[in-house]
This record gives C-alpha cells, structure tokens and sequence, in this order.
C-alpha cells in the first residue's frame, strides 16, 4: 500500500478562485540604456522643432520693419564701404590718371552711396565719349567702362575768341571736340569740307548724310592706303557724289550710290598708267561716269 506524502502546509498550492486572486505585485524589466536614449533624442526633437517654430514666428512677424528699414541699413552699411580701386576700361586715348582727375572722386566716396547715375552724365558730356557704364563690384572697386568715338575726319573750326578749334566727325556724323588722342592719327586724317556747323546744347550738330563718306574712307583704307595717305580733303559738297582732294589726283569724284571697290580699283589703274606716261599730277578724275572715266591733266 503506497504512502501518501504530504506536504508542508506553507508550500501547499493555492487555486485561483477568480482574476481578483492573482497577484497583482509584478515588476517591469529594468529599462535599457539604448531605449532611454531613443527617448531623449525623441525629445529633444520635439523641442527643438518647438523652438524653431517661435523663431519663424518671431521673424515673420518683425519681418515688416526690417524690410522698411532697408534702405536705412543699406546706407549705414555703405558708409563703412569705401572705393580702394577704380578699373577704367576703354577702347579710345583717354588716359586713366585723366579720367581720375575729370572725376575728382572723394576720399569720403564709398562704394554704396556713391552717384553711378552723375558719373556716367558727367562722362558721356565728354564729346569723345560715346558710350559709358560705371557699376560697383563689391566688395570696393568702381568699375568704369568707356566707348569713345572713332573719328574718320577732322574738321578747322574757330572759338567765339577766334581762336582756334579743333574738331572731329565720326561716322554717325557726331561732331566733338578731343581731350586725348594720338598725335599721329590726327595727321593722318583728312580735312571734311562743304558743310555747314550749327550749334546745339553747347555742341555742335550732327552732319546729316555722312554714310556714304564713312564707308568711302573705310574701303581706301582698308584696300587701298597708298592712296587714302595722299587725301587731304573730303568734300559733300555735292549730295550725289564725293569729292576728294590730294596730292597726285587734286580732285576726284566719286559716285556716292555706287560700289566704292570698284571705283578705287579704277583710280589705282588710272593713277598708275598716267605716272607711268610721266604725268608728274592730274587736275581732275571723274569715276561718276562707269567705265567711261574723264582724266584732265594739269
């Protein structure tokens, strides 16, 4: 017969009669390291997204007065801007200690608050300047760029006083007087004649129906300088033609709606055959006719 073992009556099991008898008493794990950190940085990120939120409200909302205040901020900022360097680019003889001392900018000029507007009317009043800019390159120099006017002929003038003048013409007709230029080219200029100077806004006019002329001159230099050096007068005299004096031919005339090439070509032909018979000048040359080119010795 099998003895029944019995136990101790502390260690005997108890049977829950309902979910009220369970014991309630059970303690979480122990919370990582890892886990913690996560939930810091989760946080941290809300707060610092809260953060950021007020600054963008903040700044929005003072976002007005700083715009109207622009201007202002600008201008005091210009004052510690001051101009170290002034670059002068140009395509003509002006020189650039001239143009420096024509300017005559302050020490006191900086680079925001100085007049790029007035710089450029006081440069394009210069009648051998065609074109001007002046803009800023940050963070202190001045930038000057100019276009003068080409001249193709020279014009004698006189000053109220009787005094002598000396101006120019470039191709659109533009009358001016020359601060700097190159000694050489004046010389090498011819004289324009039979035309009339009128005054305007302390200038002179333009000379209307130049054009012809400007591409006459362009095309001798180009494809015949030996003959462009001996021309001393260039005359629109005449509306249909141009007229010009020199050395060899004293006065030639020119077809002013016909093809100049051809009509140089002509010329060339006509002054080599004619010194080639010994002829020391010839008094006249008329290229107006086509082939048919009248000569009269002198």
């Amino acid at each position: 017969m099998a003895t029944r073992t019995s136990k101790p009556k502390g260690l005997r099991s108890r049977k829950s009669r309902n979910w009220q008898d369970i014991d309630q008493s059970v303690k979480p794990k122990a919370m990582s390291s890892v886990s913690q950190r996560r939930i810091w940085m989760r946080r941290l990120k809300i707060s610092g997204g809260v953060v950021l939120l007020a600054l963008v409200l903040v700044g929005a909302l003072q976002l007005p007065s700083l715009i109207a205040k622009g201007p202002e901020l600008l201008s005091r900022a210009g004052e510690f801007s001051p101009i170290r360097s002034v670059e002068i680019e140009t395509d003509g003889f002006l020189e650039r200690d001239w143009l420096l001392d024509y300017l005559a900018l302050g020490a006191e000029e900086s680079l925001l608050t100085v007049d790029l507007a007035g710089l450029k009317s006081r440069l394009e009043a210069l009648g051998q300047v065609d074109n001007a800019e002046v803009e800023r390159r940050f963070p202190d120099t001045l930038v000057v760029s100019l276009q003068e006017r080409q001249p193709i002929a020279r014009i004698a003038g006189l000053r109220a006083n009787g005094e002598k003048l000396a101006l120019f013409v470039d191709r659109t007709g533009a009358v001016f007087e020359c601060e700097r230029i190159d000694p050489s080219l004046i010389r090498s200029l011819p004289f324009l004649d039979g035309i009339k100077l009128k005054k305007r806004n302390g200038g002179f006019a333009s000379i209307p129906g130049i054009e012809p002329l400007a591409e006459l001159l362009s095309e001798a230099q180009a494809i015949a300088p030996h003959l462009y050096r001996r021309w001393r007068i260039v005359s629109l005299e005449k509306s249909d033609r141009l007229i010009v004096r020199g050395r060899m031919a004293k006065q030639i005339e020119f077809d002013a709606g016909s093809g100049f090439r051809d009509q140089l070509g002509r010329l060339d032909y006509i002054i080599d055959h004619y010194r080639s018979l010994g002829w020391r000048s010839i008094e006249h040359v008329d290229l107006t006719l086509g082939d048919q080119v009248p000569v009269r010795s002198s």
